[in-house]
């Protein structure tokens, strides 16, 4: 079959596009995927950070609520010991101003636990609101990372199917240029009878004066 060497000469060339430009997309997507990989660990990260800082504020916040019960209990304690106080000041006139000192005193401590209190109710509210900031950031950062797995996954799946037509594609280069090689040795044959082709071997060339094997490049 006699082919037309020009239109495969076309043909050849327009291959040969198309696999440069698929090798710079397969080359692009890797250096997407790469850039993703490192968004990603980023995203871990600041995930860790914004875990470690909740578990930061919540033993903070056990704490807070722990002292806060110790308050009450004390409260409750300096109370019946006020009342008590006052029932001995009232059954005894010699001890009454003693009492009384005793009675102020702790009187004077009751409202400093108080005051002290109210400062740790404040710092109990600021480590709530905290804590639920961190979670928000928590839950985000969580659903930014499943997005981002989601993109890698994606490119993975478009560097295989560009991979596979850029396979088909040099295939196909290699079906054209060894079928264009078959019809130059049989032109050379018919022009040259009795030359010997046997030898001839399209991933041969000559180096030296001598038919040698080629070493192709990916």
């Amino acid at each position: 079959m006699t082919l037309d060497w020009r239109a495969q000469a076309r043909n050849v060339a327009s291959n040969t596009r198309a696999l440069q430009a698929l090798k710079e997309e397969v080359a692009t997507q890797k250096g997407e995927k790469k850039a993703l990989g490192c968004q990603n660990e980023a995203y871990q990260a600041s995930l860790m950070s914004a875990q470690e800082a909740k578990e930061e504020a919540d033993r903070q916040l056990d704490e807070a609520m722990e002292f806060q019960a110790d308050f009450y209990v004390l409260q409750v304690s300096l109370q019946v010991q006020i009342t008590d106080l006052q029932d001995m000041a009232e059954a005894s006139e010699e001890l009454q101003k003693d009492l009384e000192d005793q009675c102020y005193g702790q009187a004077k401590r009751l409202e400093w636990m108080e005051e002290e209190m109210a400062t740790k109710a404040k710092a109990l509210g600021l480590l709530q609101v905290d804590h639920d900031k961190l979670q928000t950031e928590v839950n985000r950062l969580r659903v930014e990372n499943e997005a981002l797995e989601k993109q890698v996954a994606s490119r993975d799946s478009t560097i295989e199917e560009l991979e596979k037509v850029k396979k088909a594609l040099i295939d196909d280069m290699a079906d054209t240029f060894e079928e264009g090689f078959k019809e130059a040795l049989a032109q050379a044959a018919c022009e040259n009878l009795g030359i010997n082709v046997s030898n001839c071997d399209p991933t041969h060339h000559v180096v030296d004066g001598r038919v040698v094997p080629l070493e192709l490049d990916d």
